[in-house]
């Protein structure tokens, strides 16, 4: 396409062909970018000036005028439009008058001056309505600007609260279509429908239209009127989550090209209340700020349309809002820092914690197992009847007559009865009781319970406790296969009547758990032996 835009400025300019450039120049500004489109359309007038020629002349205004339009630049657009406006009247072009009318009207539609824009309206759509029939003079498209006139017009009568017209309108649009065959044009008419129906509060139908609309239309262009209006209405019927779904398409076409129109403005007040509803205060903050900049464009570009824009976030009550948020969100980030501080500080007290108390569970275990081996030694050594038997030994006499009122021959005959019990591990026998073995020993539970509270320094219960358990830490120690049993195993092989009895004593005498011994004992071990 540029190279034949190229070539036909470039053969123009060389035929010194004015008219010829002029289109050359037109085609350029509608075919480029901003400033690149501005530039041309510049060229274009200043050529067709050139010219004298008194039709392209208008017709260079009103292509700078559009282009502007286009670019937001609403003043400018205006000035060339009004001049276009003038041109046609004095040189008697109806044609060109009326298509400046039909721009003007679109121009006080984006400043929001409906009334005066629908005036202007019904002036055009009649004298295109009336020439449809004319198709004697080349450049000159009556059913396009028809077309476009009627739908601003419906779209005009909407914002002002005249339904009955706007309907009587949409009937003969939609005969005309279908009468032409101009099926291009249904969608945009089936939004007016919407239209029509969300400013008539009937929001379900209003859905129901713009979905068809989006769905019918068969172009590249993005249709936010549609996406927009079904943000609204769907906010209005209480759907709040996909109507926000639909205005944050909004928000990506401004974060796309920077440009928003005025209409659309109410999508970041409605996306601040809702993220405010939800306690997302970046999200909200981030809405506010993309608003106020917004306002500041609007209030320089849009000088008459900003005093107009029915706000329900002025600059005050943003800047207001924005601090608070603001406030909000660096006390969350104090509370965070706080937070994770103390959380850091507990990890670090608790890991010392768990590191100490594997500290005193190594200290317990390497005890425990020091502490067997002694007695595993003294088993094999020849001791006195008793363990604990004094190093200042008195007479053996003296020994058994600790316990007053009772023979010290027949406390030494108990006490040899008792090594002998111990060293065949009859007290393994979970059903032994203090009267049965008193009996089994020759003297009555009276004499007995005296004689194991004096010499093992413990009441009868814990005696045979502490025997068992000694008996099992000595198993464990010495073979593996006792380290793979689970604690209720290893009870009843010691002679509790359960688990829970045998962790308790276990606790009570070594202060360590069962299970954090057997662990220990594991560590200690190779891999290879368990």
């Amino acid at each position: 396409m540029w190279e034949l835009i190229n070539f036909y400025i470039e053969k123009s300019k060389n035929e010194f062909n004015n008219e010829a450039l002029f289109y050359a120049y037109r085609y350029a500004s509608i075919s480029s970018i901003y400033p690149e489109n501005l530039k041309y359309a510049d060229s274009a007038l200043i050529t067709a000036k050139k010219s004298e020629i008194n039709k392209i002349v208008l017709d260079a205004y009103i292509n700078r005028g559009s282009i502007n339009m286009s670019e937001e630049f609403y003043e400018k657009a205006l000035n060339d439009i009004l001049i276009a406006n003038r041109l046609s009247q004095e040189s008697g072009n109806v044609y060109i008058y009326n298509k400046t009318i039909y721009i003007i009207a679109q121009n006080k539609i984006y400043l929001g001056q409906y009334e005066d824009a629908n005036k202007e309206l019904v002036i055009c759509l009649k004298f295109f309505k009336d020439n449809l029939g004319n198709k004697t003079s080349l450049g000159k498209n009556y059913e396009m600007y028809y077309i476009y006139s009627l739908m601003s017009l419906i779209d005009s009568n909407t914002k002002l609260g005249k339904f009955e017209e706007s309907e009587v309108l949409l009937k003969e649009a939609f005969n005309y279509l279908k009468q032409n065959d101009l099926p291009q044009y249904f969608p945009y008419f089936i939004t007016s429908e919407g239209l029509n129906a969300y400013y008539s509060k009937d929001y379900h139908t209003a859905i129901s239209k713009f979905s068809e609309a989006i769905k019918t239309y068969d172009d590249q262009w993005e249709h936010n009127t549609e996406v927009y209006y079904l943000g609204l209405s769907y906010w209005h019927t209480g759907k709040k989550k996909l109507a926000v779904q639909y205005l944050e398409e909004i928000d990506k076409h401004y974060e796309k090209t920077k440009k928003l129109d005025p209409q659309f403005r109410s999508a970041y007040e409605i996306l601040i209340k809702y993220y405010n509803s939800t306690g997302n205060k970046e999200k909200q903050l981030e809405y506010i700020n993309k608003l106020m900049f917004l306002d500041r464009s609007y209030e320089k570009n849009y000088k008459y349309l900003y005093q107009r824009i029915v706000k329900e976030y002025d600059t005050k009550k943003l800047i207001s809002e924005k601090n608070r948020i603001e406030t909000t969100l660096k006390n969350q980030r104090i509370i965070f820092i706080v937070l994770i501080i103390v959380l850091i500080a507990g990890f670090l007290f608790f890991g010392f914690r768990i590191y100490k108390q594997k500290q005193n569970y190594k200290r317990r275990f390497e005890t425990i197992i020091a502490q067997q081996n002694k007695l595993t030694k003294e088993d094999e050594e020849i001791s006195p009847p008793l363990n604990d038997y004094p190093e200042e030994q008195k007479s053996l006499y003296d020994y058994y007559n600790k316990i007053s009122g009772l023979n010290p021959l027949f406390v030494k005959n108990i006490l040899e009865q008792l090594d002998i019990f111990e060293k065949e591990n009859k007290f393994l026998d979970p059903q032994i009781s203090q009267k049965a073995l008193s009996e089994d020993l020759g003297t009555n539970s009276t004499y007995f319970s005296k004689i194991i509270n004096t010499y093992k320094g413990k009441n009868f219960a814990l005696y045979i406790s502490d025997l068992r358990l000694n008996y099992i830490i000595d198993h464990l120690q010495n073979n593996v296969k006792y380290i793979n049993m689970d604690v209720k195993e290893l009870a009843t092989i010691s002679g509790f009547s359960s688990a829970e009895n045998f962790s308790a004593n276990f606790r009570r005498k070594f202060d360590l758990k069962p299970s954090v011994f057997i662990k220990m004992m594991k560590d200690k071990l190779k891999p290879e032996m368990i």
